[in-house]
């Protein structure tokens, strides 16, 4: 589709605007939507989202322990009420450390876990889900084993060969 304003680019902006029950759309390409009266900029509402998100974590975190005090980051300087001011922006890739135990608890109240586990290519996902679940399982089985329960271990180790075989078949 292109842009409605230029007709010359293909259009990247989609914009629908609902006015007492009348909606309209427009579809423009990134320079025509820049140009407008009111550009919109997907960055920044983006940011301003995530910002909103992690300043409500991070005051969450804040009451919950409201005694500690924080070292700043030996390298920027940066210190934890100045990443908890400044919109959840930290000032360089040290801080991740500095601050890693105030960020994990940030992150499992944003978003459940502070492991990414993302999407799969559409392609190669099952493939590469089975793989996960294999290695997931393999896991369970090692801990079945630690503990003796080695019905449960045979149970794992049958399920991760059948996984397997599954995924061997696929290639």
């Amino acid at each position: 589709m292109l842009c409605e304003k230029c007709h010359n680019k293909p259009a990247t902006v989609h914009m629908q605007q609902i006015v007492n029950g009348q909606k309209t759309e427009m579809h423009l390409c990134q320079d025509c939507s820049t140009q407008m009266d009111s550009p919109i900029s997907i960055e920044a509402l983006f940011n301003g989202l995530l910002g909103s998100f992690l300043s409500m974590a991070v005051e969450k975190q804040s009451n919950q322990r409201p005694d500690v005090h924080y070292e700043p980051c030996p390298t920027c300087g940066m210190t934890y009420d100045g990443f908890k001011n400044g919109g959840g922006k930290l000032g360089c890739e040290v801080c991740y450390t500095v601050f890693s135990r105030e960020l994990d608890a940030i992150l499992k109240n944003v978003q459940a876990s502070v492991k990414h586990e993302g999407k799969y290519p559409q392609k190669f996902g099952r493939g590469m889900f089975q793989e996960k679940e294999a290695v997931r399982l393999r896991a369970l089985m090692r801990r079945a084993i630690e503990e003796e329960n080695f019905e449960e271990a045979a149970r794992l180790r049958d399920e991760v060969k059948d996984l397997e075989s599954v995924i061997t078949e696929e290639l």
